[in-house]
């Protein structure tokens, strides 16, 4: 198409495309082009026409300024001649498509090139057009490029919807069949144990010698389904943002010692020794039974991933700036590896959550225990390395809702 041409055919569209400018698609308001051609009348032409559409238009008068421009500002259309002095068209698709891939590559040539264009269609752009043509065939073009790429992105966005689905789906899986293992184990030991009880007293056995035996097995299991079901409704409660925190007078080394003592049977039956230091009072303000919850959580998590014989060391010191409680639990276990230890205050969150995993266990207890500390304005963390145990730390306002600490 000529220069003259061009810019006849721009004046007589001209007055058509004012009259409709307030019904330009807004989208396409958004759209940016850029007019890439040797001759000046050319890119004025294109750049009026496209401007009179709606659209926002850059140009450049070669391959080179063309560049310059792509490298301070994005794109959606690059409608470039093919022959050019110096860098021609398809040398500046190149570049273009190796800023941006997405980028509708539109290329301008005569009949003589055609076979030229051709070979730019498989270095990556989206169309050419053949001189002469009416800016409206030009136009579709360029709709048709846009609609592509809207396409594409959408279709990139549903392939990341997709796999993220198929994850959420896997982890619902691994969760459900988590929670139900979690539960199914300690009560298909309750009902073992009141159906061996049943037995023995229907054929008037003597179960003098058993009976405390299976009491406390059946106390250790009720214990851990009450644990496992307070964990879920505080995990539900600090999700919703409704996990409330009493502001009564405790004794956290009160709490620390209940804590030991309620997961007496899982440290006898792994023989963890623990040790409990203590250079500060444990005297605050706060919430004794979900301290008490988080603590367990915690140094029930120092015991699981321990080894047998291993050992758990809780150390409790007073902090002045600011003032409160800082918490130690060492632990002699199996660690934490590096590429793990950035989610396990996540919810449902061990290193293995099938239900074939090595360590029983929900996945809620830290999750759980960072959330009872930080709604009382303190604060946990974890230093770890794989083989060598891990320590968490965990600081405590001596008035719950203080700020947060150092550990």
């Amino acid at each position: 198409m000529t220069s003259q041409n061009l810019s006849s055919d721009v004046s007589s569209t001209a007055v058509l495309e004012s009259e409709h400018l307030s019904a330009v698609d807004e989208r396409q308001r958004k759209d940016r082009i850029l007019v890439v051609d040797d001759e000046e009348v050319v890119v004025g032409a294109l750049s009026e026409f496209f401007t009179l559409r709606g659209y926002e238009v850059e140009s450049a008068l070669n391959s080179r300024q063309a560049l310059g421009i792509i490298h301070d500002k994005d794109f959606s259309i690059v409608i470039s001649d093919l022959r050019m002095p110096g860098m021609n068209g398809v040398e500046l698709l190149e570049h273009v498509m190796d800023a941006d891939p997405e980028t509708v590559v539109i290329i301008m040539t005569g009949y003589a090139s055609v076979q030229s264009a051709v070979d730019a269609l498989k270095k990556g752009a989206y169309d050419y057009v053949v001189k002469p043509f009416s800016m409206y065939e030009l136009e579709k073009t360029v709709r048709f490029g846009l609609e592509k790429r809207k396409l594409q992105r959408e279709n990139v966005e549903l392939s990341h919807l997709t796999r993220k689905l198929i994850e959420i789906d896997q982890i619902k899986s691994d969760i459900i069949g988590t929670v139900s293992h979690e539960f199914r184990t300690p009560l298909m030991s309750l009902k073992g144990y009141l159906s061996m009880m049943t037995q023995f007293l229907a054929e008037g056995k003597d179960t003098s010698t058993t009976e405390k035996t299976w009491l406390r097995a059946m106390k250790d299991n009720l214990g851990r389904l009450e644990m496992l079901i307070l964990n879920l409704l505080l995990m539900t409660e600090a999700n919703a943002g409704d996990l409330l925190i009493t502001n009564d007078k405790i004794d956290l080394s009160q709490v620390i010692d209940e804590s030991i003592s309620r997961l007496d049977p899982l440290t006898k039956t792994k023989e963890i020794a623990i040790s409990f230091d203590q250079s500060d009072d444990g005297k605050l303000l706060g919430d004794a039974e979900k301290l008490g919850v988080a603590v367990t959580n915690i140094l029930e998590n120092a015991i699981k991933f321990n080894l047998e014989s291993g050992a758990v060391e809780i150390g409790m010191t007073g902090t002045s700036e600011p003032e409160g409680v800082r918490l130690s639990i060492l632990d002699t276990g199996i660690g934490i590896p590096e590429n793990k230890i950035g989610n396990i205050f996540n919810s449902f969150t061990q290193g293995d959550m099938t239900h074939t995993r090595r360590f029983a266990g929900a996945g809620l207890g830290l999750s759980v225990a960072k959330a009872i500390v930080e709604a009382h304005g303190g604060s946990i963390d974890v230093v770890s390395k794989p083989g060598q145990g891990s320590t968490f730390h965990v600081w405590l306002p001596r008035r719950c809702g203080g700020e947060h600490g150092d550990n």
